[in-house]
């Protein structure tokens, strides 16, 4: 779709895929394999992408598939600040306000569906 190509258009800007949009008008067929995988964050990148660092993985799976963001995203938190940051919990938002102060930010992951304006 035009979304993804144009995606892909401010992604080659940088360094690190400043040749994709040749290496995608080339290699079609591999890219398209790819994302027709379940789960393409988890696949073996086509030319040489795979070995990205997990904040440029996290670029290119948002280039090419927004849907699949969020597991991306959480491996980028389990990266940066460990698995317990990407731990599902059960919210007590009232705990967690109580616990925060204005130079500490909240930082909220919601489920699909998920509700947190009933607490």
């Amino acid at each position: 779709p035009d979304m993804v190509w144009l995606n892909l258009v401010e992604l080659s800007k940088l360094r690190q895929f400043s040749n994709i949009i040749s290496q995608v008008s080339k290699s079609g067929k591999i890219w398209k394999a790819w994302l027709g995988l379940d789960a393409p964050e988890r696949g073996f990148i086509p030319e040489g992408y795979h070995s990205l660092d997990v904040f440029h993985k996290l670029l290119l799976i948002r280039s090419w598939c927004p849907d699949r963001i969020l597991p991306q995203a959480v491996k980028y938190v389990e990266d940066s600040l460990g698995p317990r940051f990407s731990e599902p919990v059960l919210l007590d938002l009232h705990s967690t306000w109580q616990e925060s102060d204005p130079s500490t930010p909240l930082i909220c992951f919601l489920s699909m569906g998920s509700d947190p304006s009933v607490q």
